[in-house]
């Protein structure tokens, strides 16, 4: 998802995205902007196709229908962009095997070379023109050698430097898929992600909380969904914060984030959970058009602990009853989960 337009191009196609936009019910967030942006600027036609196709019957979007948009049509083209750059980068890595077999053959060549012109020399009947003859030979050699061991240098240094620019394209392909644009947390294919990760690597004494802020939906109504952001990315803030290098967080979607603690106990992951949640609710939140503070913000959580042998999706299901049971006894509040069965 990179684009090249300049100002004058992208302050056109913004004209033009504007009308889109408000038709639909949507918010203006960061990803409806990114979806519309990529549909008037002609450059993703899979975008184009499904968009036409749902606005000839009518449809109009939501917030939820702008995200899969999004996911199908706009961070899945970064994911194939990386799969292609990793692609380039193996071939890549093989010309360079090729360059180094090249090199080492070259090498083995002229050892080879050197061992006969030294038998050679050993000989007592070595007359003095012989002994021109290997000495020019031996030299004709050496300027071989230094010859194809300077191309095999420009070319493995050429080959390095293409390497780094694959490596910055494939990491920026992969922090546009992986990475939710509004709080710069993971998304959720990012945390999905790092939890199959840590399924391979095994997640003994790992810790889970799942974070959803409180009547979301009324602060958005009552708001707008320009403020309902602004707590978005204040609430992402304060998790990220608490969390600090203890641990992962994403926003797993609309006003739920998670956390993962690898190596964390339950205490200090109650601890933690505890200290967003009083964080969250001492916050002041203000409008920036009235200038004026939004009061009553509240999160709920639950937090899991891995049991011996369990997987993470079952860590994490219990870890989302907690919070449900959180919510249903009056929110603001922490829940957590020990037991298998809760």
């Amino acid at each position: 998802m990179r684009y090249y337009e300049g100002r004058d191009e992208s302050a056109e196609l913004l004209r033009m995205l504007l009308p889109l936009m408000s038709r639909h019910p949507a918010a203006f967030s960061p990803l409806s902007y990114a979806v519309w942006y990529e549909y008037v600027s002609g450059n993703n036609q899979a975008l184009q196709s499904a968009i036409d196709e749902k606005t000839a019957g009518g449809q109009l979007f939501n917030d939820a229908d702008i995200e899969a948009l999004f996911d199908n049509h706009v961070a899945l083209r970064d994911i194939e962009s990386s799969m292609g750059v990793r692609a380039h980068m193996q071939k890549v890595i093989e010309r360079v095997s090729e360059v180094a077999t090249e090199a080492s053959n070259e090498v083995t060549q002229y050892n080879r070379g050197l061992d006969e012109i030294h038998k050679q020399l050993l000989r007592d009947d070595l007359d003095r023109a012989a002994m021109t003859g290997l000495v020019e030979s031996l030299l004709d050699d050496t300027n071989r050698i230094r010859g194809r061991t300077g191309n095999i240098q420009e070319n493995l240094q050429g080959s390095s430097q293409e390497v780094v620019r694959l490596r910055e394209q494939l990491e920026m392909a992969q922090g546009l898929a992986l990475t939710d644009p509004l709080t710069g947390l993971l998304n959720r294919r990012g945390f999905e992600q790092m939890a199959k990760s840590l399924q391979r690597e095994g997640v003994d004494g790992c810790s889970v909380m799942i974070f959803d802020i409180d009547h979301f939906k009324t602060i958005n109504d009552q708001h707008g969904h320009l403020l309902g952001d602004r707590v978005l990315a204040a609430v992402a803030n304060v998790i990220r914060q608490c969390v600090g290098d203890k641990g992962k967080v994403a926003r797993m979607g609309g006003e739920e984030f998670a956390a993962v603690l690898p190596g964390v106990a339950a205490a200090k992951a109650a601890e933690l959970a505890e200290r967003v949640r009083a964080a969250v609710e001492k916050g002041r939140i203000r409008r920036q058009d009235r200038d004026e503070p939004v009061g009553g913000v509240t999160i709920s959580a639950g937090v899991a602990v891995r049991m011996d042998g369990e997987k993470f999706v079952a860590m994490m299901d219990r870890a989302d009853r907690a919070l449900y049971k959180a919510k249903q006894d009056g929110r603001n509040r922490i829940t957590i989960s020990t037991r298998s069965d809760n």
